[in-house]
């Protein structure tokens, strides 16, 4: 059975990878919703449909949600993913209109409609998220299971000295989502940074033939010029594609609980999720207890990056 999926994105470049990667791998989008982070919230929903078209999901509704954060100023990242948050390959934009449903409301009509059945997978600031939890406060118990790509628990960040980007974007949201009694994983880039692909699988990727595959090498090329002197090759990684590939398949990877929050008021470390790491663990039993997370502990990187290439046709 498909794997139901309501992405909440800020398509740049790999958002756009976990929206093929989904595509590939049985995912069935239910609807995407888009909030600011990478790009401007209108440039990201553009964006979404265009990817979308780009694998044929041209039913799949995309909603636009928050234009900026809760609590503080709007900070995007066109350095990262180019100007036009595709790597500035010169993609021709989707001519499909976007529904009319704003982000927030829509997560919580599809969550009311279908109880216990959608899975949220939220690759961006988790603005609209935290929006849909102040708009119905039972939202926790409506949704199947939330994957969340953010936080850096226990490494460096890479939006500040302890803060990942998601996460630091909107500390406020994120505070809401992880004080929120459901089944919550949350992909940090203590996991995502082990998923720079090696040379061969940048060689497999740069000979895909396919017409979605090459449109998605065809911006990788300004997010892997960031990338290379990080990581002293020419590579990236690989953060969204891995949550998306969590949400359709758990197994990939091994899980331990922790309790976790956000600093709000730190002036170094607004934004860090502060997880503890001491080695007490929650009640397995009760993972929906209100701010306790599910940490990725280790991860299959080769069954995922052969997925990540075989949805892209290598």
């Amino acid at each position: 059975m498909a794997t139901e999926i309501i992405f909440d994105c800020d398509t740049g470049v790999d958002d756009a990878m976990a929206i093929m990667y989904g595509a590939g791998n049985g995912a069935r989008f239910v609807a995407c919703t888009v909030t600011h982070g990478n790009v401007p919230v209108h440039v990201g929903a553009r964006n979404t449909l265009t990817i979308l078209d780009a694998v044929g999901l041209t039913d799949v509704p995309v909603h636009q949600g928050a234009a900026r954060p809760m609590a503080q100023p709007l900070l995007t990242a066109e350095f990262v993913h180019g100007h036009d948050g595709l790597g500035d390959a010169g993609h021709a934009p989707s001519q499909r209109s976007l529904a009319g449903t704003l982000a927030a409301a829509e997560i919580v009509r599809l969550a009311r409609s279908r109880p216990g059945e959608l899975t949220l997978v939220a690759v961006g600031p988790l603005t609209n998220i935290g929006l849909a939890l102040l708009l119905e406060p039972e939202l926790p118990r409506l949704i199947r299971r939330v994957v969340v790509m953010g936080g850096a628990a226990g490494v460096p960040g890479n939006a500040s000295e302890t803060g990942e980007a998601n996460i630091w974007h909107d500390p406020e949201a994120a505070q809401l989502v992880l004080d929120a009694p459901w089944d919550l994983v949350l992909v940090g880039l203590e996991i995502t940074m082990s998923t720079a692909m090696p040379a061969e699988v940048v060689a497999r990727l740069e000979a895909v033939e396919t017409p979605h595959g090459r449109m998605l090498w065809q911006s990788m090329q300004h997010y892997i010029d960031v990338y290379e002197p990080l990581v002293g090759m020419r590579t990236c990684v690989l953060h969204d594609p891995l949550a998306m590939a969590l949400a359709l398949e758990p197994d990939l990877a091994t899980y331990r609980l922790a309790r976790a929050g956000v600093e709000l008021r730190g002036e170094r470390t607004r934004g860090q999720v502060v997880a503890d790491l001491r080695g007490f663990e929650p009640d397995p039993t009760d993972p929906l207890e209100p701010g306790v997370v599910r940490l990725v502990d280790t991860l299959d990187v080769e069954a995922f990056h052969e997925k990540f290439l075989r949805a892209l046709g290598a």
